[in-house]
């Protein structure tokens, strides 16, 4: 007795050929999602680690990073990312320059449509822009009065010297008086007529450049509508 050949017949596979079409349509979408979200990481992955370099390189230098590539860290505080002898920035995963605005202190990258959607004065993403700060906007962190006829100010950034210069790069009532003296790259005091105890005063900066030649100051954070070159103080 012949026994009977074994295998699929041309019905069978077609139902199984369809079976795994739709598996494949099914899966695609979750494995297009799962490609792009692991870019996305990956980019921001490379920002922190740019934006690590970014931060050192400030704090250890005499002057704040002032450079729209990210050359300048090759080798202190960064790996050598270049693939060619003309590359100035890594690229991304999308194959797009990561962007540094060193006056802003953003880093970032324009994400998976290639183009920038944030207003970088603003500095927080816009679109699909991936973007890190590395450092605080450029306003007057603080003023305090060390006694009644001198005002310390603070800048949130090293500022180009201002020592020796007449006060006008201050305004307030009592008028400032005097020159300019340093303390710090960020601190300086200056003489202003007699103050009065309890009374609160207001002062304006301007005139004033950061290290990475921000020459104005940006909107203070706790409102984003403020000066911040105005600042109060109590004496």
């Amino acid at each position: 007795m012949k026994k009977g050949k074994s295998g699929f017949t041309l019905l069978e596979l077609l139902v199984v050929v369809g079976i795994l079409a739709a598996l494949v349509a099914l899966a695609l979408p979750f494995y297009q999602d799962y490609v792009s979200q692991s870019k996305i990481t990956a980019a921001g992955a490379d920002l922190q680690t740019f934006k690590k370099a970014l931060a050192m390189y400030d704090q250890l230098e005499p002057k704040l990073f002032n450079d729209t590539r990210l050359l300048p860290l090759i080798g202190k505080y960064l790996q050598d990312y270049r693939t060619t002898s003309t590359q100035e920035n890594p690229v991304d995963p999308w194959n797009n320059d990561y962007i540094v605005n060193s006056m802003e202190g953003v880093l970032y990258s324009m994400g998976p449509n290639g183009r920038t959607d944030s207003t970088i004065t603003d500095r927080v993403p816009g679109g699909d822009d991936i973007l890190v700060t590395w450092k605080p906007p450029f306003i007057v962190s603080s003023a305090q009065a060390v006694n009644n006829t001198t005002v310390e100010i603070v800048f949130s950034r090293k500022v180009i010297d201002l020592s020796g210069a007449a006060a006008g790069y201050a305004t307030m009532a009592p008028v400032a008086t005097g020159n300019i003296q340093k303390i710090s790259d960020t601190i300086y005091r200056f003489k202003v007529g007699a103050l009065t105890a309890g009374t609160e005063y207001t002062l304006t900066i301007a005139g004033v450049t950061a290290q990475d030649n921000k020459a104005s100051f940006n909107k203070r954070p706790e409102d984003n509508v403020t000066d911040g070159g105005i600042v109060k103080f109590t004496y």
